[in-house]
């Protein structure tokens, strides 16, 4: 007919505040060595490759809209294009990094931003064959923004 029911709910009360304490401690010693990840915003952004066909020894990469890649290019106002000019946007074909031949609106790559209306024009060193895959890929997140299969 007794019951001392009062030291029951004085324990959960610390087990909780002890259990909260220790979450806080771990969320802030994991910002402090950013320890959270951040997760890369992939551009939401439209790309029409032109010219991927069989036989074909130029491609054109057109910006149809969509969010412009900031330094999508190292600029160099030269003609050639290789890993050392790409730094956020990468043309692979069949997986290995383009280099060679490009222009970029017709002239050399002058500007580091691939927005809205730019072409970007590829001069092949061979002709694309049948199963050829060309590949435009946003760099930090690695993830590929467009695809098309000659």
């Amino acid at each position: 007919m007794f019951r001392e029911d009062k030291a029951v709910s004085p324990v959960i009360g610390e087990i909780l505040m002890v259990v909260v304490a220790v979450v806080i401690a771990v969320m802030l010693i994991a910002f402090a060595y950013h320890i959270v990840w951040s997760v890369t915003e992939v551009p939401s952004i439209d790309l029409l490759i032109e010219g991927a066909e069989i036989g074909s020894s130029n491609i054109t990469i057109i910006h149809m809209g969509g969010n412009k890649i900031g330094d999508a290019f190292a600029p160099s106002y030269t003609y050639n294009l290789n890993a050392s000019i790409f730094k956020n946007l990468e043309v692979r074909i069949n997986g290995a990094v383009y280099e060679g031949w490009a222009s970029l609106n017709g002239g050399a790559i002058s500007k580091s931003d691939f927005a809205g209306g730019d072409e970007l024009e590829l001069g092949l060193n061979r002709r694309l064959s049948l199963g050829d895959t060309i590949s435009v890929v946003y760099v930090p997140g690695g993830q590929i923004l467009a695809r098309e299969v000659v």
